[in-house]
């Protein structure tokens, strides 16, 4: 078994035996979120924190109401969507007993967007993305399906029923895999395990994405750019830089999705690999993952029945198995620094 398989095999092995609840059932949540519902929308931009609750039956069938925080978060989605991504927070006696016992900070739900077909296509498809990254690797944020309701406590007879999924905390990344949360304004080349790191960049890669950064944040704020480091406790190097954030990927190509001015491609649909040059001799192992696990990936990424998905996915590995064109677009693009 060659040195990649044995490093990802050896994180796995971390992981907690007491799972969080939340996110040891890959079963979806019926959920009602009840809240000032207008106040959230209408002032999305401003970041409004608003108090209410929230209710599910669980396994005996009783219903559960859980105490909730909730604002709005992101940027891009924030200034297209009608309905805002949303970031909760629980009150950690108050949930004792419940699905979300143990959850510390904020976590993240990713919402509807607008209420159209196509937009609940992008929630099934980018929380299919998170999936996929878990069939490569245990540091990766899990993700939990959940069937919506939005009760606006001010209008009893205003709710919208959507899909939505929520995101693990990068915090219970950090505690499964016996890692560290590290805030800092740079990352190092240097400082990143390669094989992660490469793994990281060719997951990037087949499906199209290069919304994201390793080594830096946007202006001000902490690295990385829809990243976040983790490192092995008081270690300066084999860090790992965890993505999210897919809903640029041309894998999704949603109607909002724009390449970012430097890059040297035109749609969200063209790949280009974002590796770093001092890894290329992690390719070779990395790419034989990828097709060991591609079967698992497939079903992941590609919906039922979609033949575009399946020629997205199929271009992906049609580079990284023919010489030619792996020098060319994955080897011969990777960043020098």
């Amino acid at each position: 078994m060659n040195r990649i398989f044995l490093f990802f095999l050896f994180i796995a092995s971390y992981s907690v035996a007491d799972e969080l609840p939340l996110f040891a059932s890959d079963t979806p949540i019926d959920i009602t979120f009840e809240f000032p519902l207008n106040e959230i929308i209408k002032h999305a931009d401003e970041g409004p924190v608003v108090e209410g609750h929230a209710s599910y039956e669980n396994t005996a069938g009783e219903l559960v109401v859980i105490p909730i925080k909730l604002t709005t978060r992101g940027r891009s989605r924030l200034e297209y969507c009608r309905f805002p991504p949303l970031s909760i927070t629980f009150n950690k006696k108050q949930s004792k007993g419940t699905i979300f016992e143990g959850q510390k900070k904020k976590l993240k739900i990713v919402t509807h967007c607008r209420q159209s077909s196509a937009h609940r296509k992008y929630i099934i498809q980018e929380q299919r993305i998170y999936e996929a990254l878990n069939v490569l690797t245990d540091v990766s944020f899990r993700t939990r399906v959940l069937k919506a309701t939005y009760q606006n406590s001010e209008r009893p007879d205003q709710q919208i029923n959507e899909p939505a999924f929520i995101i693990e905390s990068i915090f219970e990344v950090a505690d499964r895999n016996d890692l560290k949360r590290q805030k800092v304004n740079k990352v190092l080349t240097s400082q990143l395990d390669p094989d992660y790191a490469t793994v990281s960049a060719l997951f990037q890669f087949m499906i199209g994405n290069t919304d994201w950064s390793v080594l830096s944040g946007p202006s001000g704020k902490d690295c990385c750019h829809n990243s976040r480091p983790l490192s092995p406790s008081r270690a300066d190097t084999g860090w790992f830089v965890v993505p999210y954030d897919f809903d640029q990927a041309g894998l999704i190509n949603t109607r909002y999705a724009v390449v970012a001015a430097p890059l040297p491609i035109k749609t969200v649909r063209q790949r280009l690999f974002r590796g770093r040059c001092v890894h290329l001799d992690q390719i070779e192992p990395a790419v034989a993952m990828f097709n060991e696990r591609r079967q698992q990936l497939e079903m992941a990424l590609i919906l039922e029945g979609s033949a575009k998905d399946k020629s997205y996915i199929d271009g992906f590995y049609k580079i990284v198995n023919d010489p030619k064109q792996r020098a060319r677009q994955v080897d011969g693009a990777c960043l020098s620094s």
